[in-house]
């Protein structure tokens, strides 16, 4: 009898702690997904675009952009993949979904872009969010 007791007792204290687990657990918030969004700008001047012109364009383009709420991580500068069939980029964190629109839609980006839309032979944007 002493036996079914202390078995019984050990079944509800077991039974009370996974319980317990079960309720800690299902309480504690679930894991969000992620909302930031990778932008990759890839490009290739023109042959007549300077050193120094495209120099430029790398600076002054990550500049502004880095000034830009809700974007974080920019980086310009040339590919260091040989192979590759572009010889510059940029790449840029967005917060999310509105920092991305937002940034598209700027106006200063806007007549930047336009500014040195001649220098540039071919390009490609990638972006890809974090999951």
């Amino acid at each position: 009898m002493k036996t079914n007791r202390k078995f019984f007792a050990l079944l509800i204290v077991v039974s009370l702690a996974l319980a317990a687990f079960w309720l800690i657990r299902s309480s504690s918030p679930a894991e969000a997904r992620s909302t930031k969004i990778r932008r990759m700008i890839l490009l290739n001047f023109k042959a007549e675009a300077t050193p120094a012109e495209i120099q430029k364009v790398l600076k002054e383009s990550s500049e502004h952009i880095a000034t830009l709420k809700g974007v974080r991580n920019v980086l310009a500068g040339a590919q260091t993949h040989q192979q590759s069939q572009f010889k510059y980029g940029i790449s840029m964190d967005f917060d999310d979904e509105a920092a991305l629109k937002a940034y598209r839609t700027n106006e200063e980006h806007r007549k930047l872009h336009n500014a040195y839309i001649h220098l540039i032979e071919g390009s490609q944007i990638i972006d890809i969010r974090d999951e």
